[in-house]
């Protein structure tokens, strides 16, 4: 006999993702388009988060609003969380004080792993928003040196004028350009660079393209959540039927 259990109010969503309160195009790809997922994910508002507050500067007295959407995800039924912008690592510790689940803010927690991936003579490229706000301290561990890290920021770009600065409509081709143009300058400056992080969520759609033109691996925050669903559905599949399993 087989007992089956309840406990939220819905299950079968794996992502929760805190989402800033902006309207900006999330095309497939983006973590806010539930397109880019083959499993479940639920989408929550932060009200009042935007570039502004996250990005061009950290404003610590939006914490408690991300600790309210991620218990409410939580409640939903949620496994794990995530943010749409890396940036939100800032408030890392203390979202993941707060829920009893995993919380994966940002791409970002991907670089202490990608540095012991690479040789010690390779640096791990970063592409961020913007290269002038972004910590270090954030994410990187003991261990790792400061000078084995790389910065390319997207200031003065239709990149930076489409999504910090929160647009509603952009120019597919022209983002691209901008973030392609971004990894090979960082990749000219860098040539030791050995792989690359994106801290914010909007490269994910273009890291295919940014991949062909470096030839470097690239990690955002879309392999990030792949990456921790795995281990969170390993066993609910049978990997010989390829079926969900509950026992």
């Amino acid at each position: 006999m087989t007992t089956m259990y309840g406990g939220t109010a819905s299950q079968g969503v794996v992502v929760g993702i805190l989402m800033q309160d902006r309207q900006i195009p999330r095309i497939p790809g983006d973590v806010g388009n539930a397109f880019t997922y083959d499993f479940p994910v639920a989408f929550y508002t932060v009200e009042g988060s935007n570039g502004s507050r996250i990005i061009e500067r950290t404003d610590y007295t939006l914490i408690e609003k991300f600790i309210e959407g991620a218990r409410f995800l939580q409640a939903q039924g949620c496994r794990c969380i995530s943010s749409s912008c890396g940036f939100v690592i800032a408030f890392q510790k203390q979202i993941a004080a707060a829920v009893d689940i995993p919380v994966i803010t940002s791409g970002l927690l991907q670089v202490p792993m990608v540095a012991r991936m690479l040789p010690p003579n390779k640096k791990v490229g970063i592409l961020t928003a913007n290269s002038d706000t972004l910590d270090l301290s954030h994410f990187l561990v003991p261990g790792i040196d400061e000078s084995r890290i790389a910065v390319q920021g997207m200031q003065g770009t239709y990149f930076y004028d489409t999504f910090p600065r929160g647009a509603v409509s952009y120019v597919y081709e022209d983002i691209r350009r901008d973030i392609v143009e971004a990894s090979l300058q960082l990749m000219r400056q860098h040539p030791d660079v050995g792989a690359i992080v994106c801290e914010g969520t909007n490269f994910a759609p273009y890291t295919p393209a940014v991949n062909r033109a470096t030839g470097v691996p690239i990690f955002d925050v879309a392999t990030l959540i792949r990456f921790t669903v795995s281990g969170i559905l390993r066993g609910m599949t049978d990997p010989f039927k390829n079926t969900l399993s509950y026992r």
